[in-house]
């Protein structure tokens, strides 16, 4: 069995960033707890955990005194929430989620409806809600959007996206949204919020899975980027997303010659390494 790795995968700057920040911020001020998971990555967790590390879903379950706020960012007035209970921070926002954050906010400023291409239960999106206050509507589908069809409308539109969504789900998204608003609206304005280093990660996968007979894609269930890759690799061919070493099934890969191997932006080197040496020893 070969095996080959996507020129580019795993921990992408933002995360690898804040996971620094994190492990340095340890050093300095001991435990610590992070108000919402860092990323999206069980094994990433685990680890950060074994270094005195712990997650919390509210700011109401914090204990301080000292808080880091996750690299998918929080909501403007959770983080005054935080100043005003008296807590020091760790903001370890990802660069380009902070840019993002900056543009929504901008829109608002602007007076634009701001419409955010991505999952609205997801926690980036729920921060770039915040920071788009009352004009903000997230959504993955634009016939839920509530001003679509609605011809009396006059406005101004703005629509961004979710970091880690696809370059080609986001175009379709901004194209049917045009289509539908552009006869009622004074503007529409389109900023391209999406991460380089996860369009980099999906063109490398897909490179990849054009040449193998089929491909692992590590990283946490629960993940953006992670889900994002491995629709990109399942559309051209077999695509196995897994956590962890030990959810390998060798009977469905004995039969493979060449199998490719991706990992997502939060999946830390220890599970691609894993992984690896796994695959190695069927």
């Amino acid at each position: 069995m070969q095996i080959e790795k996507a020129r580019e995968l795993g921990l992408c700057y933002g995360v690898r960033r804040a996971v620094e920040m994190l492990r340095d911020a340890s050093q300095k001020y001991g435990s610590l707890q992070t108000l919402g998971p860092l990323a999206h990555n069980r094994v990433l967790l685990q680890e950060l955990e074994s270094q005195g590390v712990t997650t919390v879903d509210s700011p109401e379950k914090l204990t301080g005194p000292v808080v880091v706020v996750p690299a998918h960012g929080i909501a403007p007035d959770i983080m005054d929430l935080l100043r005003e209970r008296g807590f020091a921070t760790v903001d370890t926002t990802c660069p380009n989620v902070a840019k993002a954050q900056s543009i929504a906010s901008d829109m608002a400023q602007d007076g634009l409806t701001i419409v955010i291409y991505g999952d609205s239960q997801h926690s980036e999106v729920r921060g770039l809600l915040g920071w788009a206050r009352e004009k903000g509507v997230a959504s993955l589908d634009p016939c839920t959007l509530p001003f679509i069809g609605d011809s009396s409308a006059s406005q101004k539109v703005g629509i961004i996206s979710q970091t880690t969504q696809r370059a080609e789900s986001f175009a379709s998204f901004v194209q049917q949204v045009c289509g539908a608003v552009l006869a009622t609206s004074r503007e529409v304005r389109i900023v391209n919020t999406l991460c380089d280093a996860t369009r980099r990660r999906q063109a490398a996968a897909a490179e990849l899975a054009r040449t193998v007979d089929a491909m692992v894609v590590i990283g946490g269930r629960n993940s953006a980027n992670t889900q994002r890759l491995a629709e990109t690799c399942a559309g051209l061919v077999e695509t196995y997303l897994i956590e962890t070493a030990e959810e390998l099934d060798a009977a469905l890969l004995r039969s493979k010659t060449r199998i490719g191997l991706t990992a997502g932006a939060s999946t830390p080197d220890s599970s691609i390494e894993q992984v690896e040496c796994r695959l190695r020893r069927l």
